[in-house]
This record gives C-alpha cells, sequence and structure tokens, in this order.
C-alpha cells in the first residue's frame, strides 16, 4: 500500500490505485479491410516507452495475434457484421487505462501521435484528435471513401489548434472517465457523435490538432463501400428521428438534396487543403455514389423508425 508524505497511517491510506497503463488503443478491425500487422506496427513505434494495451477488436476465429515485447495485446471478440463503432464500444467497456484512443486496422498513426495526443488533453480538454492524411499511392476508391469520411479533417495549409471544435472518431483519444459518464450511450457502441454533442452541451471542450497524426488507406472495393455508407446512414437516420425527435417526412423528402450537399461541402473543404481538390475531382464518380449511398440510408433509417414510433 503507497504511503502518503512518507508516514504510513490507516487513516491516510492512499485509496487511488494506479492503472496497469497509462493509454488503451481500441484497434477495429475494418469490414473487408483487415491490415492488423501495418496497424499494430505503427502503434508500436507510436507508443514506445508508453504503458499501453492494445485491445484488437475482431471476429472470433481469426489467425493469432502477433507476439509483442512492447505492447500487452487483447483481443475481443466481435460479430463478423458488427459495426466499428459497436466494435469500439466493447473495447471501451473492457479498457484499463484512464484515457483511450479509437483506431481502425485502416489506419496508420505517425511516430508522434500518442505522444502529441496525450500533451493535448489538457486544461479539460475531454477528447483530442489530429487531422487524418490520405496514404500516397491510395486508390481510386480510398481516396473516395477518405472524402466522404474525413473531409471536415484534411490536413490544412493554414496551421491552427482548435479547442471546442468537432474531431475525428478514427484516431480519436479520450478521457475515460468523459465517455463513462454516459452509460446510456455507450451501451448502444461508441458513436463518437453522439458523445461529443453531450460534451459539447455541457461545456467539455475537444481540440482538434493542427498536424496530420494518421494515414488512412483501405482495400475495400466500391460497392462494399457504398453498402456501408448505406448502413451507417441509415442507423443515423433512425437515430435522428428516434432519439432526437427530427421529422422523418422532412428527412425523407430532404433526401434528394442530401448528396448534393454533402458533394458540394466536400469540394469546399478540398479546396482549403493543399493538393485536395484535384483529387477530389478526380474521384468525383466514386464520391457521388458514396454521397448518394448516404442519402438513400438516411431516408430508410428515418422511415424506418417512423414506423416503429
Amino acid at each position: 500500500m503507497p504511503e502518503r508524505n512518507g508516514a504510513a497511517s490507516f487513516l491516510q491510506i492512499d485509496s487511488i490505485v494506479q492503472p496497469p497503463f497509462d493509454l488503451s488503443v481500441i484497434l477495429a478491425e475494418a469490414i473487408d479491410n483487415p491490415g492488423l500487422d501495418r496497424s499494430l506496427a505503427a502503434i508500436n513505434c507510436a507508443c514506445a516507452g508508453i504503458p499501453t494495451e492494445v485491445l484488437v477488436v475482431r471476429p472470433s476465429g481469426r489467425p493469432p495475434l502477433p507476439a509483442s515485447d512492447s505492447l500487452t495485446l487483447r483481443e475481443i471478440a466481435a460479430g463478423e457484421s458488427t459495426p466499428v463503432p459497436d466494435r469500439w464500444g466493447l473495447g471501451v467497456a473492457a479498457a484499463q487505462a484512464p484515457i483511450f484512443a479509437c483506431l481502425t486496422t485502416e489506419l496508420e498513426v505517425y511516430p508522434d501521435w500518442a505522444r502529441a495526443v496525450l500533451a493535448a488533453l489538457r486544461d479539460g480538454v475531454v477528447g483530442t484528435a489530429g487531422t487524418i492524411a490520405l496514404k500516397p499511392g491510395a486508390g481510386r476508391v480510398a481516396s473516395a471513401v477518405y472524402f466522404v469520411r474525413f473531409n471536415a479533417f484534411l490536413p490544412q495549409s493554414a496551421a491552427t489548434s482548435h479547442a471546442g471544435h468537432n474531431i475525428p472518431g478514427d484516431t480519436g483519444v479520450y478521457r475515460r472517465e468523459a465517455v463513462m459518464a454516459y452509460p446510456e450511450l455507450l451501451s448502444e457502441g461508441f458513436w463518437e457523435a453522439d458523445f461529443h454533442r453531450r460534451f459539447r452541451a455541457e461545456g467539455k471542450p475537444l481540440r482538434l490538432l493542427d498536424q496530420p497524426l494518421a494515414f488512412f488507406d483501405t482495400a475495400i472495393g466500391l460497392r462494399a463501400a457504398m453498402k456501408l455508407r448505406a448502413h451507417h446512414a441509415r442507423g443515423f437516420g433512425e437515430t435522428r428521428v428516434a432519439r432526437y425527435g427530427e421529422s422523418a417526412y422532412r428527412l425523407l423528402l430532404a433526401a434528394p438534396l442530401v448528396p448534393v450537399v454533402l458533394l458540394l461541402r466536400i469540394l469546399r473543404r478540398a479546396a482549403g487543403s493543399r493538393g485536395a481538390f484535384g483529387l477530389a475531382i478526380r474521384v468525383l464518380p466514386a464520391l457521388t455514389l458514396l454521397c448518394a449511398a448516404w442519402g438513400w440510408g438516411e431516408a430508410t433509417g428515418a422511415v424506418a423508425a417512423r414506423r416503429s414510433q
């Protein structure tokens, strides 16, 4: 039992138990894109010297995890079709460190990732992340998926850090106690948008760092990517109606405009990121299909929620 101020006393027993790790990294194996070895190697480099556990959340029956001399690896079983946010939720519930990070096997973190984000968790900040870069040489579908998912977090030509802004759930690093304050949300998985909404409402700041701290790449095909976007959008549409009381009829009427709005937003943001606009134009056909899949999924989710009420 640790002593306080060097004096042993039954009245001065320190009840705070030091956790075994400083950081828990929840690595969700992305559907249709394992990439595990590459992601683990990058985590191993970034977390050198930091007591870290890595919780690999993936379907059971996969090959054994590789041995590591510097990381504690744990495996958590998930269903084949379990969405990534639900896999993150399983990892958050099992994490032992006071700070956890959400990653997928589509991402490779930079060598300075862990120290940069841990240093940013100060001044009451409950969550932080850096911008996300596209891996050089990524294919057209991977590039289109990147713009759809991370257009709000493209590396910018002007460098500033933003406290209070949104952060990407992928590569997001959070104080676990802040997330565990909302067990009703966590029971549905770690869908970061819901937690960010709660944080902002209660004045708990997030911090988006100016530097890119991870590369994105994926081997997913266009058809599978469209199916996945529609699936996520369906859940989003259901949530908007069932939890936040939005009108299903309004969402359904607005559905044809959603792909256009999304495309214009992506192109506007790409124009503010060095070298991104030309690439966005080159992958515009795939971008359009992915945005259309989102609009369709959101509308069907809204209708499903309305029917269940």
